[in-house]
Parts: structure tokens; C-alpha cells; sequence
């Protein structure tokens, strides 16, 4: 019997062109590790629907609270409304406070009589726009893509920036399944913000709810690369440590006893002295945030993230840190339609690459070559 034919592995391509934009600078020292000028090339500006006031809250400060900034109070008060929709109103100058427009920082007191016009919080639709991309795997079913720093990977609620489900529906001409929902088509997993590398979204309802399945079941394998601070003195190990939202900074998730279930392996692939690693890890998991809350929890964050570890200080003057040095390297899962492996590989980028090198120059590097 023949057998069937595997599906042709898709060569890298780029999509449309864009100009990339540099500063006087950046040109001048076009030989050495850029500066923390992260995504000075993006897209333009996605459209998006104007908000609009649907809901009008009248109240007082209650006597027993004390003096603080608008944004904390409010967001008290309004129980059941997310802050985001407390940020935004503040942000459109939708707060009065005695009468006056208020912001985020201004202070609120007992007694004061505060008005707040929420805008609506219906989600955003995501358009088409034309962008470029680095598609690594296409076919009928699914479209693979090398995500840049620096983009989002599907639209947010009141922000007008691009991200990868605008730039694929262009491409696509509108193939991505729509059971993801309007802003979401086709999204089955997400990669944050800075963090760079493989994504892959699904083009039919029957490719996204098998890859859902697939994540949800953990049987989607995972591979991350990243620069981490202080070289670890083992050389692998497990983190289990469960993750929910910080108690009191609720944009952070933090290791909680009570928290969601959360594994990472990881091993060490490289030193650079003592100073710093580069560090492959492997999440069972999928929460928020997973591989930087836990390399933060075994005490070496990821270099370049200014939310879980500590890279605004003298000591750090100089190193090449754009960003989050966190890299989606490999991806591996099984094909919606054929049934068969498909594994999905994508080489760091230049910042990723130059802070290595820098590194490895500085402090010196040795490998260490350890089964996969």
C-alpha cells in the first residue's frame, strides 16, 4: 500500500514591506547592541470603533476612606467593573470629581462627589491590515508565523495597535476561524507582548477547536529560549508553583499557594560567566506570565523584563536589554487535519542574538550540551 504523502514543509516568507525607522543615533552606532528603543519599526495604526459613554455612575466618597489617587478609589467603589474600564474613562476625561475633570492622579477625599461615564465595554473588532510577517508553516487549515516583538497577538479593548490576527487577516483575505471570536479569529494560544517567536493560529472552526483541545489537554509541546540573570547552579530542574494574580498589583501574576497549577521544566544551554545564562524551558502549562513568574521565583528573572525583575539599576548600565529576552523557539503538535507531528522552528532575533553575543564577549561562555 502507498503510503500517504507528508505534507510539504512551507519556506519561510515575508509578507508586504515596511519601512524600518531609526534614529540619528541608532545610525551612528549601527555596529553595537541597540539601545532600549524597543519596535521602532511597527505597522500602522489599526482602525477601531469610537467608544462611547453607555453608563453614568453618580456616588460619594464614603467618610471612612482615605485620600488617594482617583484611579485606586474609583475602582473600589465601582465594585464589578473592571479597572480597565476605570483607566479608560479617566483617560477620555470621562471622571468629574466636584464638578472638575479628573485624571488618574488626582487625589480624591471623603465627601467628594464623583461622576464616572464608563465607556462601553463591548470588545473590539479586529481589520484587516496590510503589515509584515514572517509566515514559517502554511496550508488550508492552519498559518504559522515568526511573531515580533513588540506585537500584540490579537487586539485589545479601546487601543488603536496593530497585532498579528490584523496583519493575517489581510494576508488570509479573512481566513481565520471565526469561532475564535470578532477580536480573537483564530487565536488558540498567545505569546505577550515583547516575547518573540513561533504563534500559530487556526483558519477553520474545525482546525481552532482541535488545537484548543490540544492545548487544553497539554499534548501541544512548547519550547522557550531565554537570557536570564545569574547564571543557575543546577543545571535543570522543575518549577511547580502554582500562579494567580498579585494580590494587590493586579496587571502582575505572582506564585500563590491558592493560585492555578502551574509546571515549568527548564535547563541550562549556556553561561556567561556567573553574571548570566541562557536557559530552555518547557511549560506544561499555560498561565499568564508562567516562564517569567517562575525564573523570577527561582531567583533568576528573565533579562530586560522591568515587571518581574530588577534592570533599571547602575549595575545593568550598558547591557543590551531591549526588552523581555524571551524567545517561543519551537512549537509541536499535532496536524488538526492529517493527524501526523508538526513541529515548528524559529532562530532568535538580531536583539535576542546581539545580547548572547555581547554576553558571551563580556563574561565568556561555556555550553553545556545536555539531552532534549
Amino acid at each position: 500500500m502507498a503510503q500517504p504523502k507528508k505534507p510539504k514543509k512551507a519556506q519561510p516568507k515575508r509578507l508586504g514591506s515596511r519601512p524600518q525607522a531609526r534614529t540619528a543615533k541608532a545610525l551612528k552606532r549601527k555596529n553595537k547592541p541597540a539601545p532600549h528603543v524597543p519596535y521602532a519599526a511597527r505597522p500602522a495604526k489599526a482602525p477601531i470603533e469610537e467608544l462611547r459613554p453607555d453608563e453614568i455612575v453618580k456616588t460619594r466618597i464614603p467618610s471612612e476612606f482615605e485620600p488617594a489617587r482617583a484611579d485606586k478609589i474609583i475602582a473600589m467603589l465601582l465594585d464589578g467593573v473592571s479597572r480597565s474600564r476605570v483607566q479608560k474613562a479617566l483617560e477620555l476625561g470621562l471622571v468629574k470629581v466636584n464638578g472638575q475633570t479628573a485624571d488618574c492622579r488626582t487625589v480624591l477625599n471623603p465627601g467628594d462627589a464623583i461622576e464616572v461615564a464608563l465607556p462601553s465595554p463591548g470588545e473590539p473588532t479586529a481589520r484587516p491590515v496590510k503589515m509584515t510577517l514572517e509566515v514559517l508553516f502554511e496550508d488550508a487549515h492552519i498559518i504559522a508565523v515568526n511573531k515580533p516583538a513588540g506585537l500584540l497577538t490579537h487586539p485589545v479593548q479601546g487601543s488603536d495597535e496593530v497585532s498579528i490576527v490584523h496583519g493575517l487577516l489581510h494576508y488570509t483575505k479573512g481566513k481565520l476561524a471565526p469561532a475564535g471570536g470578532a477580536p480573537r479569529p483564530g487565536v488558540v494560544h498567545r505569546l505577550d507582548r515583547e516575547t518573540s517567536g513561533v504563534i500559530v493560529l487556526a483558519k477553520t472552526d474545525k482546525a481552532y477547536h482541535a488545537l484548543v483541545a490540544q492545548f487544553a489537554a497539554r499534548t501541544a509541546k512548547k519550547e522557550y529560549l531565554a537570557l536570564v540573570d545569574k547564571a543557575p547552579r543546577l543545571l535543570s530542574g522543575v518549577i511547580n508553583a502554582n500562579i494567580d494574580r498579585h494580590r494587590t498589583v493586579r496587571v502582575r501574576m505572582a506564585v500563590r499557594e491558592d493560585g492555578r497549577e502551574a509546571i515549568t521544566d527548564w535547563r541550562v544551554e549556556e553561561k556567561y560567566g556567573v553574571e548570566a545564562a541562557l536557559v530552555r524551558a518547557f511549560p506544561h502549562t499555560g498561565r499568564t506570565h508562567q516562564i517569567r513568574v517562575h525564573l523570577a521565583h527561582i531567583t533568576h528573572p528573565i533579562l530586560g523584563d522591568r515587571t518581574y525583575g530588577k534592570f533599571d539599576v547602575p549595575s545593568y548600565t550598558g547591557w543590551p536589554m531591549p526588552r523581555v529576552m524571551l524567545h517561543a523557539h519551537k512549537l509541536t503538535l499535532t496536524h488538526p487535519q492529517t493527524g501526523k507531528p508538526i513541529t515548528i522552528t524559529v532562530e532568535p532575533p538580531k536583539d535576542f542574538q546581539e545580547l548572547k553575543e555581547w554576553l558571551a564577549k563580556k563574561f565568556g561562555r561555556k555550553s553545556y550540551l545536555l539531552p532534549a
